[in-house]
């Protein structure tokens, strides 16, 4: 019964992990799109979202490690 919640746990994670690459991606590909055009938002603005969105996926990364260490124990 552990092994199928740890499992989950995994997989919702990962989930997690990826959509938030997808975010960071999603965020360097405006960026580089905006840099063309003089009416683009500041790169600060672009700046902040990615440090916070990396801090949340090296979080996420390391829950993922956690919860494959914790399988590979049981």
């Amino acid at each position: 019964m552990m092994k199928r919640s740890l499992k989950r746990r995994l997989l919702r994670a990962k989930l997690k992990l990826n959509q938030t690459i997808d975010q960071i991606l999603d965020i360097n590909k405006n960026r580089k799109r905006h840099s063309q055009l003089k009416s683009a938002p500041s790169p600060i603005e672009f700046e902040e979202e990615l440090k916070v969105l990396n801090k949340i996926a090296e979080q996420q990364a390391k829950l993922v490690q956690h919860y494959e260490s914790a399988l590979v124990e049981k």
